[in-house]
């Protein structure tokens, strides 16, 4: 997970001019990441929709800050226009799945993890064929407790 915050740092610090409410470019130095996970803009908390993107001028990256964390659905892009990755966030927590593409004509799904409140859940993963490699494992069926 800590390769997805580096990820959207990366992106945030390469937007310029999509990101604020005026056409004012945003140099990479007012941004900041804090050690409280928030992220600030000229010191103080960043809200507002965010994007940047790659030197053809294709959306790289997109998502929402609200008071300096990621929520809602944030994305990533290839620069084919395909999907790579989306992670839904609810007020800076994963809280959603996590997805992961292939860049193929059909854009199929690579893996998906699930999280709720900030918490893990479960994954599935793909071949780029669309064959299953892994699937949440069932539990075992467990026998009714006796009752003494």
């Amino acid at each position: 997970m800590k390769g997805w915050v580096l990820l959207m740092a990366l992106s945030l610090l390469t937007v310029v001019a999509a990101c604020s409410k005026s056409n004012k470019a945003i140099s990479p130095d007012r941004v900041k990441f804090g050690e409280d996970g928030k992220y600030y803009l000229d010191g103080k908390p960043w809200s507002g929709k965010q994007s940047s993107q790659f030197a053809n001028g294709k959306t790289q990256s997109e998502g929402e800050l609200v008071d300096g964390l990621q929520h809602g659905e944030w994305k990533w892009y290839y620069e084919s226009g395909n999907v790579q990755s989306s992670i839904t966030y609810k007020v800076g927590k994963l809280d959603g799945n996590e997805t992961h593409r292939f860049d193929n004509a059909a854009n199929s799904l690579a893996l998906v993890k699930t999280f709720q409140g900030g918490q893990y859940v479960t994954t599935y993963q793909w071949r780029e064929d669309g064959t299953l490699i892994t699937a949440p494992k069932q539990p075992a069926p467990t026998a009714p407790l006796a009752v003494p």
